[in-house]
């Protein structure tokens, strides 16, 4: 185990001095903080295989878990230690890119207010985990050939639910949302969405300004709680023929129905995953009506993070593609494309994104084309 570390520790030194001095950074700003956030990102994206390969070679963790006599007790113990843990890896990143992102002026969110944030955030993955180990143990022991299936099947209508609520029951959690006051820009905005063809559509603001500085717009939401989301930043940083372009394109997600269409997408993909899991755990299950082990579990879990890890270049494939479409239909909507590229720019300044990053990087990690393509896309579009 202290070799697994030791290459991490390596890993870790080699990819920050490597993003730090060595990578060819294009950023509309005299700073590596966008050459830093990619060092963040490839960190930590090993951690939680590492935590669960820690709790499977150190089996002291799954000793005092199997300490308690209430199958529930051992859910909630073993589900809470896999937090502690893995906040434990995670946190010292997260505060410190914390004060990077405070001195780059990209965050301006009281520590307190932050860390409350993450206390949160805790607590609804410690509740999706406890749900998730629950019912797998359940019907693992239920269903012992065909519980990937079964777990498929239970999953659905929990995605969909959880989709459909988290604009009312989850977002307000970490930030405060208002509809759109009357005035000018709502009105070119319901004049926008009237020639798309989109009536009633829900317009809200939330309130970022108290925790960061850089501009977005999002479209969230299924049935009749779907909702366009605008960063009161975007309303104060911008002109109103930024934001109407920044709104065609959340109104083309909206038209072509990308909501629906990544869940469906969600959906599909877990099947795949849960047939796979289901037959890698074959020798990992023999016993017949009996719930397996929290080291079984935690192969499983392990062996789904890998997965999912796999699978992210393909869903960040998809999500650019449904950029693309949406910056298409908005550069065609748009008379003026002037402001549109300014709005990019703006994007660039205030986030001091990587405008350009390198092919292998979007490969793992953008799921919008990068600031570059998306101007030239435009200039294009202008000449």
């Amino acid at each position: 185990m202290k070799k697994i570390w030791l290459l991490y520790v390596s890993y870790c030194l080699l990819l920050f001095g490597y993003f730090y001095w060595l990578y060819p950074l294009e950023t509309l700003g005299d700073t590596r903080y966008g050459a830093l956030s990619h060092a963040f990102y490839f960190a930590m994206w090993p951690l939680e295989l590492l935590v669960f390969y820690l709790f499977i070679k150190q089996p002291t963790f799954i000793e005092w878990v199997e300490r308690f006599q209430l199958p529930f007790v051992r859910v909630i113990a073993y589900v809470t230690l896999v937090i502690i843990v893995n906040n434990f890896f995670h946190w010292p990143f997260r505060i410190l890119w914390y004060f990077i992102s405070r001195e780059e002026g990209v965050r301006t969110q009281a520590f307190g207010s932050w860390f409350w944030d993450m206390l949160q955030s805790s607590f609804l993955l410690w509740l999706a985990l406890f749900v998730v180990v629950y019912i797998a143990q359940k019907v693992i022991k239920q269903f012992p050939k065909w519980w990937g299936l079964v777990l498929w099947g239970l999953s659905i209508p929990v995605v969909i639910f959880v989709v459909y609520v988290q604009p009312i029951w989850i977002d307000p959690l970490f930030d405060d949302f208002s509809q759109l006051e009357q005035g000018a820009l709502r009105e070119n905005i319901e004049q926008l969405t009237e020639r798309a063809g989109l009536e009633d559509v829900d317009l809200f603001v939330v309130e970022k300004s108290e925790k960061v500085s850089t501009y977005n717009a999002y479209v969230t939401g299924l049935f009749d709680h779907a909702r366009i989301v605008i960063w009161d930043t975007t309303i104060h940083g911008m002109e109103n023929q930024e934001i109407l372009f920044i709104l065609a394109h959340e109104v083309a997600h909206y038209l072509f129905q990308h909501v629906y269409i990544g869940v469906g997408l969600y959906v599909l993909l877990s099947l795949v995953l849960l047939l796979i899991l289901q037959r890698i755990g074959r020798r990992w299950l023999r016993e017949r009506k009996q719930s397996p082990s929290f080291l079984t579990v935690t192969k499983l879990l392990l062996v789904t993070v890998l997965l999912m890890m796999l699978s992210q270049p393909l869903v960040q494939y998809v999500s650019r593609q449904m950029e693309t479409a949406a910056d298409q239909y908005a550069i065609r909507h748009t008379e003026n494309l002037e402001p549109a590229r300014e709005s990019y720019l703006n994007l660039a300044r205030q986030s001091k994104t990587d405008i350009d990053p390198a092919a292998w990087i979007q490969f793992f990690r953008s799921s919008h084309p990068s600031i570059a393509e998306r101007m030239e896309r435009i200039d294009r579009a202008m000449e």
